[in-house]
């Protein structure tokens, strides 16, 4: 669910006819800094909004607005996600423009940013959209539509991390040489702040970096996570390097970041039982950042094995099928060491989407950086998406279960006032009579509300932090999905490949 980090003010559940009326009370025009809707929801759109967030097919999965300043003044800017492609459109700044109002009645859920509050928004299964206003966490900064860059690491504020790295000093300069790291972070970051949205605020989290390194990027998440308000988080790096790892414990240790651990190992033989606390349980987040040729491939087996709702992946030195790859119309390409490298690259990376896509994720390919900082700029990046919803309606459950908790406490607590109130008013004879009637009265709201799941706790069967049962998806060789990926790769002359045959030996890839 999008991040609302301040302080809860008001909550409050509207039907879809109040709408209108809580847009008007935002004042958008005046007051609107972001906004950011997630998920359509289930079911047929109105006719009049499939034209909206229905493209060739597909439909929107993500909706950021925003306001901007053109020479025909103030404009909504929104930005529709339709699988990997991003479109662009402008309309007037009013609470009915149709991304903003149709967007809130459409999507399951989002945040709205303003000057004067942040509004966190879920829709439930009664069809009422439930609406948590917290304090502010964003001001509206320059409309400029060409403005300058704002990262979500600011310059200007020494980072703790940052200067234990080298990358900034102690008054938060970032040092020229370092400047490209700096936007590398901050640009991760943002593909992490996107990842986090499908997780209810309240969810714990584990997380595992496979070939982390020097773990510039891994401190960056444990930092963002931290200072978003996550409190229950276990981040595990994990690098072959002895040397490296003990830099990266230690400097973990200076920042006090007390869920941070880094451990030396190879990725094919990491098991989360070698982890504490939140570690001992299936990873909800898999990230592999230029982990080199098959080591990313190790990584997705293990996504794959705990059935991890998201990965991000950046592969870099994709060379398994350099030397493989015949395709008599593209042997222009093939016939130079550097087109078949980056033919080899394109090749390698779609095959790997195609067995997230039989293995149930959905799947995009995005810029992760420009290229004139790197020319490993691929993200390969993956939701289970009937994982991440079954963790939102659990962690709803649980929430309207602690709602009726509560209820149940009042209303056991008004009987008890009352039946207070009723012995000052009789007898002492009567009055204790009449006490302890109402204390059994009181006893049976208790054990009414001990039904319904308290704050904190999950269904029966479930761990608090594992959030949803684990599910290992089986694919067989005569699967579409499989056979895609297989059909892909014979056209390209590639034979049997490492992730195939790792899949067979941890089997979940069977011939039957």
């Amino acid at each position: 669910m999008p991040e609302a980090v301040g302080p809860m003010k008001a909550r409050r559940m509207l039907s879809p006819d109040q709408l209108a009326d809580f847009l008007a009370s935002l004042d958008v025009k005046e007051t609107l800094v972001y906004a950011v809707f997630s998920r359509l929801r289930e079911g047929a759109l109105p006719a009049e909004d499939e034209s909206l967030f229905v493209r060739q097919e597909l439909r929107c999965s993500k909706l950021k607005l925003r306001p901007i300043t053109l020479k025909g003044g103030i404009q909504l800017q929104a930005e529709f996600q339709f699988g990997p492609r991003t479109f662009h459109q402008q309309y007037p700044l009013t609470p009915d423009a149709p991304p903003l109002a149709k967007g809130l009645r459409d999507f399951s859920e989002g945040t709205i940013f303003t000057n004067r509050g942040d509004y966190q928004f879920y829709w439930t299964s009664a069809n009422l959209c439930r609406i948590t206003e917290r304090a502010p966490t964003k001001a509206r900064e320059s409309l400029a539509h060409n403005r300058q860059k704002s990262y979500l690491l600011a310059e200007g504020e020494p980072i703790p991390f940052l200067v234990e790295l080298g990358v900034m000093d102690t008054s938060g300069r970032v040092y020229p040489k370092k400047y490209d790291k700096f936007r590398q972070i901050n640009k991760y970051l943002e593909f992490v702040e996107d990842a986090l949205r499908r997780f209810p605020q309240e969810k714990p989290l584990y997380i595992v970096d496979f070939g982390s390194g020097k773990a510039y990027l891994t401190f960056a998440l444990y930092h963002y996570l931290s200072a978003r308000g996550y409190t229950d988080v276990q981040v595990t790096g994990l690098d072959l390097k002895e040397d490296v790892v003990a830099f990266c414990n230690e400097t973990a240790r200076r920042l006090r970041y007390e869920h941070l651990q880094f451990q030396v190992g190879d990725i094919a033989n990491f098991h989360i039982d070698e982890g504490t606390g939140a570690a001992a349980h299936r990873p909800d987040m898999i990230i592999s950042l230029h982990a080199c040729d098959i080591a990313t491939d190790a990584a997705l087996v293990k996504a794959l094995q705990w059935g991890s709702p998201v990965i991000l992946a950046v592969p870099c030195c994709q060379h398994e099928f350099f030397h493989q790859l015949t395709f008599p119309a593209m042997e222009s390409i093939l016939r130079y060491g550097v087109t078949r490298d980056k033919q080899a690259t394109l090749v390698t990376d779609a095959s790997r989407a195609l067995m997230l896509r039989a293995f149930g994720y959905s799947v995009e390919m995005v810029e992760f950086i420009t290229m004139e900082h790197t020319p490993k700029n691929v993200l390969i990046r993956a939701y289970r998406e009937d994982a991440l919803r079954e963790i939102s309606a659990r962690a709803e459950s649980a929430r309207e279960g602690s709602a009726h908790a509560e209820s149940a406490q009042e209303g056991s607590a008004r009987a008890e006032s009352a039946s207070e109130g009723s012995a000052r008013a009789e007898s002492a004879q009567e009055g204790s009579a009449h006490r302890k009637s109402a204390s059994k009265g009181s006893a049976r709201g208790v054990v009414s509300a001990g039904e319904v799941s308290p704050p904190g706790k999950t269904p029966q069967g479930l761990s608090s932090q594992e959030g949803i049962p684990e599910k290992r998806t089986i694919l067989r060789v005569s699967d579409p999905g499989y056979r895609a990926y297989r059909d892909f790769l014979d056209t390209w002359g590639v034979g049997r490949t490492y992730l195939e045959l790792e899949l067979t030996r941890v089997g979940l890839l069977k011939e039957s």
